[in-house]
């Protein structure tokens, strides 16, 4: 499998909404994209000629230069359908699209990642999905007694598949756009709020927000928990649940020590 890579291509551009809900302003934005062309570089190495090879030096410019002039892109659909007009003769396509300042009270920012898979026979298979990375929370969470008596800080990610073959589509992104800083707010809010025993019965409860509050048919969640062991970065558990598991279910227990 031979790719050209193309990695954190930086820009200040106009997608959809910013941390403070504002529509068109321009915030950072870091491009990745993994090109696997249709012609492996056996070629190109054989007789070391890069005309045999993908001009990922042409590429980033076609890229650039399409990007640039104050375009306000209404939604990510429409900056990925731009990137995705600029490369081609290609297997599959990756493009990983990070605003790292999209949302307030989130670390990492919010991640958007698009494959297009053109190997097999026929139509060709898109993916896109959407990572809430690093919310930042505090909450009472443990089965130690110091445990019990203070609030220990969270990084929870929520991914959420957009778009897949198996699941089909997500509502239109406008709304979703907006209801994500709706949803990282009352899971910060509710967090705050509680006390767990264990970090997978709080992430299933964040789970469950997820998908019955936001109408999403599947979420991953993962949560790290920092100050667990003293000698290690973080503990962290990682769950996948459809919005089917919680019907008649109830998960969300906002507990007290």
């Amino acid at each position: 499998m031979d790719k050209i890579i193309l990695k954190n291509l930086r820009f200040d551009l106009a997608v959809g909404f910013d941390a403070w809900r504002r529509f068109g302003k321009p915030q950072p934005t870091l491009i990745t994209l993994e090109i696997q062309p249709e012609v492996n570089f056996e070629a190109a190495a054989a007789q070391d000629n890069v005309n045999l090879s993908m001009d990922y030096g042409a590429l980033y410019k076609k890229i650039s230069g399409g990007l640039q002039g104050g375009e306000v892109f209404p939604t990510v659909h429409a900056l990925i359908s731009r990137l995705h007009t600029v490369v081609y003769n290609f297997t599959k396509l990756d493009i990983d699209i990070l605003f790292p300042k999209a949302l307030l009270q989130v670390n990492g920012g919010v991640l958007y990642q698009f494959q297009v898979d053109n190997s097999g026979p026929g139509v060709a298979i898109s993916t896109l999905s959407v990572t809430v990375k690093q919310i930042a929370c505090n909450c009472i969470v443990g089965v130690n007694p110091h445990e019990r008596l203070y609030h220990q800080s969270l990084f929870i990610d929520v991914t959420v598949p957009l778009m897949t073959a198996a699941l089909g589509s997500e509502p239109p992104e406008e709304p979703y756009t907006v209801a994500l800083h709706d949803m990282v707010r009352e899971i910060v809010e509710k967090v705050d709020g509680s006390a767990y025993h264990t970090l997978e019965a709080l992430a299933t409860a964040v789970a469950q927000i997820v998908t019955i509050n936001y109408g999403h048919k599947a979420v991953k969640i993962r949560i790290e928990k920092p100050s667990a062991i003293a000698t290690i970065e973080a503990a962290a558990v990682e769950i996948t649940r459809t919005k089917t598991f919680f019907e008649n279910k109830d998960f969300w227990k906002v507990k007290r020590p």
